[in-house]
């Protein structure tokens, strides 16, 4: 396996471990003091729930036309519905969170093989309902294919150029409450995997999918609390919070490179929140790319390629930052324009989609996706501190 897909493992395991952090240590006993951690806290709210569904390639390039036209499509989960015991759980009407295990034949096919995946998840209600809930669920892993492009053996996959991938499931979802432990829900959605950019070639996997799922209660479920909304004047004068952060990735970006290139990201975030769970502000980033010097060379033919030192080689960035906050784990999304940098092949446009981890006041982990309109550059895992 190589270092760059070590990525999307540490991704899974950290969102595995916050959701679980962020269920055992709200346990409270009925003075406010918090319960120690038991087996029996954490399987409060737990369900086993069971997917069965179709899917079908989206041939978003024509070479796929070979590719099976449907195929069945499995998925195990073991979840958990929050039920307000911590605020944010509330103000989302009460998500679900879990972890899934997926399989799927891909239809037989010998070019693209077989694909397996785990992922964390999370499921966002539209509407506050025991009964009756339409929502969307959001779930990102590490996934694996079983047959990958090589120039001999298998030059028809040109969709995937590594065993191990990122998994990403969105699902709109109705579910139904039949009885006090079952559960009966239907879905659609899409299904992508692809590898960032670590391996070449990169195209990936886009499924539309829809099915039916069952979901059972181990244990009898907790009433909602519910928490009233603070009001947000609070937020209406300016206290900016400044972040420091440094990010690292890695990329290939032809078929056959040897070499993996290294991928630098510091940045700094001024944000300021404006509700109890949104900060919105600047980010200011600084992106030192090893293969802009090959880009150079064999795209644009550039005969001082190899000349160029690193400072102009330095990509600089400016975005609006948004950052959705759920306990110690957020979400931050950023829509940025590098003003100066010399290889512009994908636009100076760039995006950034990425969780963030706080260990304390002071100190984040942190996992980005960065992206140009959907073709994605690289993969960033790092460090920040609150300043």
């Amino acid at each position: 396996m190589k270092n760059n897909n070590h990525f999307f493992i540490i991704l899974c395991f950290i969102l595995i471990l916050s959701l679980i952090h962020s269920e055992a240590s709200a346990v409270e006993n009925n003075d406010g003091t918090k319960k120690s951690f038991s087996v029996d806290s954490l399987m409060k709210n737990t369900e086993v729930d069971l997917r069965i569904n179709y899917g079908f390639f989206i041939h978003h390039h024509f070479e796929m036309a070979r590719y099976p036209k449907h195929f069945p499509m499995f998925e195990l989960s073991l979840q958990k519905q929050t039920y307000g015991k911590k605020m944010w759980q509330s103000y989302f009407n009460y998500p679900t969170v879990g972890v899934t295990a997926f399989y799927s034949s891909l239809g037989n096919n010998e070019v693209i093989g077989n694909a397996y995946a785990i992922y964390p998840f999370i499921s966002y209600p539209f509407n506050k309902s025991k009964i009756n809930t339409f929502g969307f669920r959001f779930g990102v892993g590490v996934g694996y294919i079983t047959e990958i492009f090589h120039p001999k053996e298998n030059f028809h996959n040109t969709s995937i150029g590594s065993h191990v991938n990122a998994a990403i499931s969105l699902t709109f979802e109705y579910k139904r409450q039949i009885s006090e432990h079952l559960k009966l829900s239907a879905f659609a959605g899409l299904t992508h995997f692809s590898n960032g950019c670590s391996s070449k070639p990169n195209n990936g996997l886009n499924i539309i999918n829809a099915g039916l799922s069952a979901s059972y209660f181990i244990k009898d479920q907790e009433e909602y609390i519910h928490h009233q909304k603070i009001c947000n004047c609070e937020y209406r004068r300016l206290k900016p919070e400044f972040y420091l952060g440094l990010s690292y990735g890695i990329k290939r970006i032809e078929y056959g490179q040897k070499e993996d290139f290294s991928v630098y990201n510091l940045e700094i975030y001024i944000l300021d929140r404006i509700t109890n769970l949104s900060k919105i502000g600047i980010g200011l980033d600084l992106v030192s790319d090893a293969t802009d010097k090959i880009t150079l060379k064999n795209f644009y033919h550039d005969e001082d390629a190899n000349n160029y030192t690193f400072a102009q080689l330095l990509k600089p960035g400016v975005s609006i930052a948004y950052e959705l906050l759920m306990g110690e784990t957020s979400f931050l999304i950023n829509f940025g324009y590098h003003p100066w940098g010399r290889d512009m092949r994908y636009g100076r446009w760039y995006q950034k989609l990425g969780a963030k981890f706080n260990f304390g006041e002071h100190i984040y982990g942190k996992i980005a996706l960065s992206t140009h309109f959907g073709v994605a550059d690289f993969i960033g895992l790092g460090l920040g501190v609150r300043l």
